[in-house]
């Protein structure tokens, strides 16, 4: 299990951080709970599937609105991972856990999760299928990284990755991408994808809308309209 470092300052991704058989039995005991969205309450305004653990993110009222206590015990080995790979300290160890259900063709809009509720480190689990992610400087749009998410990689967003890029991913089913020195273009048929999001709550009952017209176009307007990674 190795922490890689990509060309984008404080971006790194840990490949196979979890074993096939712990992604089995992770999407067993996440599918064993409820999901909400798609109607269903809460945030039923959403066109997707979610769960919410540790803290409610409300996408109607664009905050944290309860604390909804410990992290579930199937996420302990994850965040007990974290630790001993050191890629956390113990004041940065998540206390939310939101966990988004992609199913092919639906994708998330640019946006930088926000600042003000949210830890320095934001880390992504993801399971069952591959995508791109896209990270555009928020001042230099011409500035992009584009990063394969494979299944059971952690993605691991700090500094600059973390507040200066937003990050995306497309709509496409298909998707291409270069590999390798000679630049071989390889190809993602995406399928249904699980991501976990792990934050550290810092300012619980904070309004996302701030003074920062920046701050409240990239992660409200995105939330409302169910284009954000929240």
């Amino acid at each position: 299990m190795q922490k890689k470092a990509t060309a984008l300052e404080g971006l790194y991704i840990i490949e196979d951080f979890i074993t096939e058989t712990e992604e089995q039995e992770l999407i067993r005991a996440v599918d064993s709970r409820a999901w909400c969205g798609n109607g269903v309450a809460p945030n039923p305004e959403l066109k997707r599937r979610t769960q919410h653990y540790g803290y409610e993110f409300s996408y109607r009222y664009r905050k944290v609105i309860q604390n909804l206590g410990p992290l579930p015990t199937f996420t302990d080995f994850i965040t007990k991972r974290f630790k001993q790979q050191k890629i956390i300290e113990f004041e940065d160890e998540p206390n939310m856990c939101i966990i988004n259900e992609y199913e092919a063709g639906q994708g998330i809009m640019p946006h930088t999760d926000a600042p003000t509720i949210f830890g320095p480190i934001i880390l992504s689990l993801s399971l069952l299928s591959s995508c791109l992610m896209k990270f555009t400087h928020s001042n230099n749009p011409e500035t992009q990284f584009l990063i394969v998410l494979p299944p059971r990689s952690l993605l691991i967003m700090t500094k600059s990755s973390r507040y200066d890029y937003k990050h995306s991913i497309s709509k496409d089913i298909i998707e291409w991408f270069e590999e390798g020195e000679n630049g071989e273009k390889r190809e993602i048929v995406r399928s249904r994808r699980v991501s976990l999001t792990f934050r550290t709550m810092c300012n619980f009952g904070a309004d996302v809308a701030t003074n920062s017209d920046e701050i409240k176009n990239d992660s409200i307007n995105y939330s409302i309209s169910d284009s954000t990674d929240f």
